[in-house]
């Protein structure tokens, strides 16, 4: 059994492997056979509130982690899967800023890691330029009620011609035209790869109000 606890301004995360009934677990596609992904939420602050995203995914109530313990777990992983190429990706909140995130990037690079975040791109522009040697993917998406669309796409171009880059975008009803416009823009991008996103209430099964019969989830996945 593997275990590590981390416990950060007391909250207590906790990652184990616990027995099961079977003795490992193989990949469907075989490419992957040697990959780990380690997916982390380092905390929950965010600089935008959307309007359709959970208060508790970005209202600051999970402050970020203790630096130390964090390198001291992401050694235990590379100890445990010795032999493995291991991914991982940290997102939040908004990840961005935490001010650990560059030296943590490069830590684990020198681990021989590969690296990714999650981020919705309104960071400035000189921490991509100063991290992307860093990096080795990046999730962008695009949040119409905050973002700014122009320098959205000048942070998707940067990334996309050092790293791969994936955007989502968040087809919120009444900005769906922004949204479209600037996604038919980012799909011309080299290196890139583009999904938009119908809106849901809390996570859940139900649409956001307002969509058009235009803007069904059946066309938002055919218009690109």
């Amino acid at each position: 059994m593997f275990t590590d606890t981390i416990e950060a301004s007391g909250i207590r995360q906790q990652s184990q492997i616990a027995p099961h009934d079977y003795d490992f677990l193989v990949h469907a596609n075989p490419e992957h056979q040697d990959w780990v992904v380690v997916n982390w939420c380092l905390a929950n602050f965010c600089n935008f509130s959307c309007s359709y995203c959970p208060t508790d995914l970005h209202d600051g109530s999970v402050r970020w982690p203790d630096i130390d313990q964090v390198k001291s777990f992401c050694e235990k992983v590379v100890e445990h899967y010795d032999g493995k190429k291991i991914y991982f990706e940290f997102t939040g909140g908004e990840v961005t800023f935490w001010k650990q995130l560059p030296g943590l990037l490069k830590f684990l690079k020198s681990l021989g890691c590969d690296t990714g975040i999650i981020s919705n791109g309104s960071k400035y522009k000189l921490f991509w330029e100063e991290n992307i040697e860093h990096l080795d993917h990046v999730c962008l998406s695009f949040h119409p009620e905050s973002a700014d669309a122009s320098y959205f796409l000048d942070i998707v171009q940067f990334c996309a011609d050092k790293i791969r880059t994936h955007v989502n975008f968040m087809m919120h009803p009444q900005f769906f035209k922004e949204c479209l416009d600037l996604a038919y823009k980012v799909k011309d991008v080299a290196n890139i790869s583009v999904a938009i996103q119908p809106l849901v209430e809390d996570f859940g099964d139900r649409l956001l109000p307002g969509y058009t019969e235009y803007q069904n989830p059946t066309v938002l996945t055919e218009v690109l």
